[in-house]
């Protein structure tokens, strides 16, 4: 049994300064007047047990549902809201604080959280597409699951593809072996590209890497970020330069107390997906909308087990000058893509 708990669906009830950490959600002092069928509201929604933080966004409600999984483990979209308020025209856009993260750690039980595995947290998925599609009166919705939130979205959609009319995946998952040893082979070809001997040498001695050796693996990418896209190294610094500017506020704080409680917690499922093993049939739409740049989740292996997935329809789409954050360091050409090759095939699916 599912309970909510409404938050924030009346901001005229509501002080503006008690909501400062979740500006993007704000109105301005004296704002233009909402759509007659728009929808702002923030809510916690008890979904396994655990309450969960959902907010639920867009200009008109008759639009496509499109909920939004995050990665991480912990990496919660809400405090970069405002990158999807163009999105809203289009779609009801959806976001999630997994059990354990962001504001539902802080909410649920922080450290204390229980059941942070991936089943769980798939079966929590699907709880809430079904509680959307029946507060909104839809059929289906569409998914957009991102790096480790790939691996959740995938779940859902194999789970029960009767809830979802398209799967979107982005920085997507296709085997920590994998993404270990491609990294692997890109820091030493960096390497030895640019004369640092002692990186050499360490590498070399490794010869080839342990996956289940995470200890191995932390150390040896360390300086992994200078091998990133360069969208993605200026993403990451901003986030550090806004969580500084935001420590000490419980909002924040919660949301990097779950990202260290959720990586911990779940580092276990991440070591063992393997969706080239697990997951190639997919009962939905299945779209790929990748950063061409992405070394993250490498897109070469992105496109691998997008190729190996048979789907009643699947569409490849290529961001170039754009990484692993694609949907979020450049939205408006992510948009472009969810609109012209997603949004039609969703709708007619029934979304």
């Amino acid at each position: 049994m599912k309970r909510s708990h409404t938050m924030s669906i009346d901001l005229s009830r509501r002080s503006i300064c008690r909501w400062t950490l979740a500006a993007p959600f704000l109105l301005a002092a004296s704002p233009p007047p909402l759509p007659v069928r728009a929808v702002v509201e923030e809510r916690f929604i008890t979904l396994g047990g655990v309450d969960q933080w959902v907010a639920v966004r867009g200009d008109d409600r008759k639009n496509p549902i499109l909920l939004l999984v995050h990665g991480g483990p912990g990496d919660v979209l809400w405090p970069y809201a405002d990158k999807f308020r163009a999105w809203e025209s289009l779609f009801t856009v959806a976001l999630w604080d997994q059990r354990g993260a962001g504001r539902s750690y802080g909410h649920g039980g922080g450290d204390k959280t229980p059941d942070v595995h991936l089943a769980r947290i798939v079966e929590d998925g699907v709880a809430l597409a079904e509680d959307l599609c029946s507060r909104f009166g839809k059929r289906k919705v569409i998914l957009l699951g991102h790096s480790w939130g790939s691996a959740v979205g995938v779940g859902m959609i194999r789970a029960r593809p009767d809830l979802f009319a398209a799967y979107v995946g982005t920085g997507q998952v296709e085997s920590w072996k994998g993404s270990v040893n491609f990294q692997f082979d890109l820091l030493l070809a960096r390497a030895r590209a640019t004369g640092d001997s002692a990186m050499i040498k360490e590498l070399e001695a490794i010869g080839r890497p342990n996956p289940a050796d995470t200890r191995q693996y932390f150390h040896f990418t360390r300086n992994f970020r200078a091998a990133m896209a360069a969208p993605d190294q200026a993403w990451l610094q901003s986030l550090r330069s806004l969580f500084q500017l935001h420590g000490g506020e419980k909002d924040y704080d919660d949301a990097g107390a779950g990202m260290g409680f959720s990586g911990r917690s779940l580092l276990p499922d991440q070591i063992a997906e393997d969706l080239t093993a697990t997951a190639t049939k997919v009962d939905t739409a299945f779209f790929l909308i990748q950063g061409a740049g992405d070394v993250i989740t490498p897109t070469e292996l992105a496109i691998d087990y997008y190729e190996r997935v048979k789907a009643p329809y699947k569409k490849l789409v290529l961001i170039r000058n754009a990484g692993h954050f694609a949907f979020l360091t450049d939205p408006d050409a992510f948009l472009s893509a969810l609109v012209r090759t997603v949004r039609p095939v969703a709708i007619a699916r029934g979304a």
